[in-house]
């Protein structure tokens, strides 16, 4: 919840007994584990098969010289195949000492993505045909091309020599610039020189016509007579090899269908079945203004598949059109949601039947401090629901004033169609283990009206104002009637919780708010909610297991109507210069 509630409590202080306990280990894994990065370095990607290398694939291995790599092979045929690892030491050349050297780049069972060229009679381990059928696919598949001018981020990271970071400049610049006319063209994205073109060159197309899935001119595949004529291989059709061993399916497929293969190993993560929203009610124009607290939110947890997958296809399903996000640990883990929304390379993100919108984020210079990092706020919105965000700001104080708020709200002058308002989000300061900060808290609380009137000041008869985030208070405690006197109403149905754990998925408290004045009242439909369903996913960790939750908080939303604005202040002023009228200068 807040800095100490969510941050410093001890997550597993009781022992689970269903738990599995890993020796060695004294820590679980991380909230923001990141399961691309898991697939990504599953080891049987990357290892040489000593079975099926060439003499020229050998010789990329430390230590192994082209007599060497020769005595492999030849010793190779001789035995009819390595059984172990151990008998490559048996090579001449080899020997324990370089077997050592060796070992954690080979394997008996998978080819390397990068090898060059099918299996031939020269290179299977009895130098037989018979022997060649054996992963036929897998090696048809990493033979191929990746095409840079359709390739995903997943697709791109296959190539040798670009990972994740390049992979993404490679798409954001062909999103920009368009296709690549030329493959030199590559030298134009950030991080790729000369050199790396060079390297990479013989892994990558342009079309379709020499990439990842064609083995011939036109898409043509060629049939077993013709594979026997020409000394190549038919497709393969069964789904296992002569030893039983199931085909390395997953070195065939996009990380898209990695994920949907491994996702049954955990446990099934299906989305909630939900109408798509028509963003109407009552036949009026309505957007959904939601507030979430994503619980120290980085790049890293905004890596993790399962997390973003939660993310972005609750705010599709719940049809929100703007979201304030409290507890952000960097500036830029957002702009990795915004950029799913609007080139999905999630499956469920992708195949979401209803309006994906247009999206732009924008997030706040650091308000102020959380457990071990600084900690910032953000706004997503959707253009194509004739949002626009004119202007936003962190709310100041006068200067050498006392600190008012350890994290300070942040403004956003929000326009939607014809209805503009103030959003202000906040996260007012946890009350910690035994409420020993609570003093504190109600302090902040008292100071949220004089935030109020600073925003009034700043725009005089601007009358929609609404405020939302993370309160970490009940908001029927007496506190809060400092708003309730100015006219505010929680939007939230009193009682319904917003908070959430695998342990008790249903919550038990109220923390996060969106306050209405009397006027926004007035444009509201009447419907608002806390989201709670599709919050977990088999991708995201819950101590040593899995389906654990993206936040210990639930996304909460209200409904307003866009038809018309009730006041006629001039919103076109920026929030820049707004101070809080607290504390003394001087």
């Amino acid at each position: 919840m807040g800095a100490i509630n969510s941050c410093c409590i001890p997550k597993h202080l009781d022992t689970d007994k269903s738990t599995p306990k890993m020796k060695g280990h004294k820590r679980n894994l991380s909230a923001a584990f990141n399961m691309s990065a898991l697939l990504e370095e599953d080891p049987g990607q990357n290892l040489l098969n000593i079975n099926y290398a060439t003499e020229e694939e050998l010789m990329t291995l430390p230590g192994i010289n082209r007599v060497t790599a020769k005595g492999i092979i030849e010793y190779r045929r001789k035995i009819g195949g390595f059984k172990k690892i151990e008998d490559v030491a048996l090579v001449s050349g080899v020997g324990a000492v370089k077997l050592n050297l060796i070992r954690e780049e080979i394997t008996l069972s998978i080819k390397r993505m990068g090898s060059t060229g099918p299996p031939t009679e020269e290179n299977s381990p009895t130098g037989s045909r018979s022997d060649i059928s054996f992963k036929s696919e897998t090696s048809r598949k990493s033979n191929g091309k990746i095409n840079v001018n359709t390739a995903n981020v997943f697709q791109l990271m296959k190539v040798k020599g670009i990972g994740q970071v390049l992979a993404e400049n490679i798409v954001t610049y062909r999103d920009k610039k368009g296709r690549f006319k030329a493959v030199d063209d590559l030298v134009k994205v950030k991080g790729i020189g000369p050199n790396l073109l060079s390297a990479i060159r013989k892994q990558i197309a342009l079309d379709d016509s020499e990439s990842l899935n064609n083995t011939q001119p036109n898409g043509h595949i060629p049939s077993p007579a013709e594979n026997e004529g020409n000394n190549s291989l038919p497709p393969t059709t069964s789904s296992s090899d002569h030893d039983g061993h199931s085909n390395c399916r997953i070195l065939s497929t996009s990380t898209e269908n990695m994920l949907d293969i491994l996702k049954p190993i955990f446990k099934s993560s299906a989305r909630p079945k939900v109408t798509p929203f028509n963003f109407k009610h009552k036949n009026r124009g309505v957007v959904r203004v939601a507030s979430w607290n994503v619980e120290r939110f980085d790049v890293e947890k905004a890596e993790n598949l399962g997390v973003k997958e939660v993310i972005c296809m609750t705010i599709l399903e719940n049809g929100f059109g703007v979201v304030a996000f409290q507890e952000l640990a960097d500036e830029n883990g957002l702009q990795k949601i915004c950029d799913e929304l609007n080139n999905p390379i999630i499956s469920h993100v992708k195949k979401w039947s209803g309006k994906k919108g247009s999206w732009k984020c924008v997030v706040s210079k650091s308000t102020g401090r959380m457990y071990r990092s600084m900690e910032y706020n953000g706004f997503l919105y959707d253009t194509s629901q004739g949002i626009s965000l004119s202007s936003s700001a962190i709310l100041t104080k006068p200067n050498r004033s006392t600190k008012d708020f350890v994290r300070r709200p942040f403004v956003g002058i929000f326009k939607m169609k014809n209805f503009d308002c103030i959003i202000t989000s906040v996260h007012l300061k946890a009350t910690g283990l035994s409420n020993e900060d609570l003093e504190e808290l109600q302090a902040e609380i008292d100071k949220v009206p004089k935030v109020v009137k600073a925003l009034e000041d700043h725009y005089p008869g601007e009358k929609d104002i609404i405020l939302l985030g993370d309160f970490n208070l009940e908001p029927d405690k007496e506190d809060f009637d400092c708003l309730r006197k100015k006219g505010y109403s929680n939007a939230i149905p009193k009682g319904t919780f917003t908070n959430i754990s695998n342990k008790n998925l249903k919550g038990s408290r109220t923390y996060d708010h969106i306050w209405l004045t009397k006027e926004t009242q007035k444009v509201a439909s009447g419907n608002s909610g806390v989201v709670r369903d599709g919050l977990t996913n088999a991708l995201i960790p819950n101590g040593w297991s899995w389906g654990g939750v993206v936040s210990d908080h639930c996304p909460v939303w209200v409904e307003v109507y866009t038809s018309k604005d009730l006041d006629t202040a001039d919103l076109s002023i920026g929030p820049e210069a707004i101070k809080f009228t607290l504390g003394t200068e001087g």
